[in-house]
């Protein structure tokens, strides 16, 4: 099936407006990747990053997922509104790859509601369909190694 966007690739440039870090009811949903990358950047165990940054949320599909806690249910635990993201250059894959995300590359129509959200959409450098495919696929690959709740003390992975 084509893409919408395989002959001209897509533009976009985060302009740090910062609506995807303050997105009331979002989520960060962590990988064991991504929690060994942040809990090393903070330079804490995986357990205390846990303790410290992490809560369980329960998605549609009924079960719990590692994701990092929130300020004021809406402010990711890392954004600081004076300087960004706080762990930017650990920051997890999810984060890493908006908005070249599955939902969001659907349609030309996905793609341009997105614009009314993130003002960085159809703006700055333009993506190859190279550039996009290869962040969907880390984006999709990290999503089978989302952490999952087993008990209240054990977590494996989806």
């Amino acid at each position: 099936m084509e893409k919408f966007y395989d002959d001209n690739g897509l533009k976009f440039k985060c302009t740090n407006c910062k609506a995807c870090c303050t997105l009331d009811g979002g989520a960060v949903i962590l990988s064991s990747s991504d929690l060994s990358q942040l809990a090393k950047y903070v330079d804490l165990t995986e357990e205390q990053f846990i303790k410290v940054y992490c809560r369980w949320l329960e998605n549609s599909d009924g079960k719990q997922y590692l994701c990092l806690k929130d300020k004021n249910k809406s402010q990711c635990v890392f954004w600081d509104c004076e300087h960004g993201c706080e762990v930017y250059e650990g920051r997890p894959v999810q984060c890493r790859t908006y908005p070249f995300w599955t939902k969001i590359l659907e349609t030309r129509n996905s793609w341009e509601k997105e614009k009314s959200f993130c003002p960085g959409i159809n703006c700055g450098e333009t993506h190859s369909k190279s550039e996009i495919e290869s962040e969907l696929s880390k984006y999709e690959e990290n999503k089978t190694k989302r952490i999952i709740r087993q008990s209240e003390n054990y977590a494996s992975f989806s």
